[in-house]
This record gives structure tokens, sequence and C-alpha cells, in this order.
């Protein structure tokens, strides 16, 4: 069996358990407001469709953070802040 995963699951898990720590409503805004302010769209159409496919793969915090991110529930004002890097 292969372990390669694809991007969009291997990065956002790893941002999902970087979050893990926060409470659940906390760290599912917190996951959505990175991808809206640093994933390409593609990276996000892509997380998407495996969140609608329910791919097993996936963090459950970084499923709930898609549905936020969906559903408009990110920071906007961390989205508007520029980035440090």
């Amino acid at each position: 069996m292969s372990r390669y995963l694809p991007p969009e699951i291997r990065l956002g898990n790893d941002i999902a358990r970087a979050m893990h720590h926060l409470s659940a409503e906390e760290a599912a805004k917190a996951v959505a407001t990175h991808l809206q302010k640093f994933w390409d769209p593609r990276m996000r159409r892509a997380l998407v469709e495996r969140v609608r496919a329910g791919d097993p793969r996936l963090d459950p915090l970084l499923a709930a953070a898609t549905t936020s991110y969906l559903g408009g529930q990110v920071d906007r004002a961390e989205v508007a802040e520029p980035s440090g890097g």
C-alpha cells in the first residue's frame, strides 16, 4: 500500500495538528483562515473535493475547518493582514 498523501491532505493535516491545542471552534476557524489566506485556490478546491467525498485520511479538524471555510467562517481581519514572510 502506498504511503503517498496528496499535498492538500498532507499539508492540511499538518496544519490541523498544529491547532489541536485550541477549542474545536477556535481551531476550525484558525485552520479555515489559514486556508483562505495562504492556500492557492487549486489546493482549496482539491481539499473541498476530498472533504465532500469523505476521504478517510483527513484529520476530522481539517474536514470541519473546510466546512467552516465554505461557510465563510474565517477571521477576515487576519486574512486582510499582510503575512510576516
